[in-house]
């Protein structure tokens, strides 16, 4: 048996891994039907997302730049339910809540310590309004995220990570009856992955086309390989992408008969590469 694919007989994969912030969050990276023949190199991609989100989150999780959304209840704040004057609050439409929104910045201090930086509020508290600009210090230990805002005081808040792009936190005060609901989505993601690859041969040349499913690519980076257990290589036609924004084809010559494996990824020059297409075999002929 050859284990370096594996075809799906009717099962349908149903799983809440995402790649993408806001509601593809709960998105598969794939979409797998009946018959399919899947590569090794896309389930592994599967499976390491699994272990992603079902490993316990860490300081790294964080590190880049955020919307934040800060949710809490409908006339009071964070350690005071019934009455507390936020800034920037707008009425939910569930009559319940009211959420205010801003951007947070995380990073890596270099020095074994994790700082954070909120513009206009300050929302990781566990009291108070938080009506000016928090920054301070942050750890995560054992699944509890801890932040020490300099001005505002302490917040410490279970941690959930949904997806690379989508960390949701929250602190429940029992005495109080009071709430604060953090949910981040990061800024910088990388694009949709490309769909539908397909190769039209002829002799020794592979005709490539996709479908381009971003609207924010650089380019296309198109992979290949020569054997099935091989290292894939970039065909790169310059600057690190082989073709270029909004492209969705590519001729690859091949040198000699035999089979090529090809794979493409949508690139942000800054927030880097999607996920892979689907894998595809080509058997070329002289």
């Amino acid at each position: 048996m050859n284990y370096s694919t594996l075809s799906i007989a009717p099962i349908i994969f149903a799983l809440s891994l995402g790649n993408t912030h806001a509601g593809d969050d709960y998105d598969t990276d794939h979409i797998f039907a009946s018959g399919d023949v899947i590569s090794a190199d896309m389930m592994n991609e599967v499976f390491d997302k699994i272990k992603t989100i079902s490993s316990e989150t860490r300081e790294s999780d964080f590190i880049g730049s955020w919307d934040i959304k800060q949710t809490t209840c409908l006339n009071g704040g964070p350690g005071n339910c019934s009455s507390l004057s936020m800034t920037g609050m707008t009425n939910d439409s569930n009559g319940i809540t009211r959420s205010r929104t801003d951007v947070i910045t995380f990073a890596n201090d270099g020095d074994g310590t994790f700082s954070f930086s909120q513009t206009s509020y300050a929302s990781l508290i566990r009291s108070g309004a938080g009506n000016s600009a928090g920054s301070g210090d942050f750890a995560m230990i054992n699944g509890m995220g801890l932040f020490k805002d300099a001005t505002h005081g302490m917040g410490m808040f279970d941690v959930q990570l949904v997806s690379p792009t989508r960390i949701n936190l929250h602190i429940f005060m029992s005495g109080s009856g009071s709430y604060n609901i953090i949910s981040l989505d990061k800024k910088a993601t990388p694009p949709k992955n490309p769909t539908a690859l397909v190769n039209s041969a002829s002799g020794l040349t592979n005709a490539l086309s996709w479908t381009d499913n971003s609207s924010d690519e650089s380019g296309f980076k198109v992979y290949k390989k020569t054997t099935v257990a091989g290292a894939w290589t970039l065909i790169d036609a310059g600057a690190g992408l082989t073709v270029s924004t909004n492209i969705v084809t590519y001729t690859d010559t091949v040198s000699a008969a035999g089979d090529n494996w090809y794979r493409v990824k949508a690139n942000h020059v800054t927030n880097g590469d999607s996920i892979g297409s689907k894998v595809i075999k080509v058997t070329n002929s002289n």
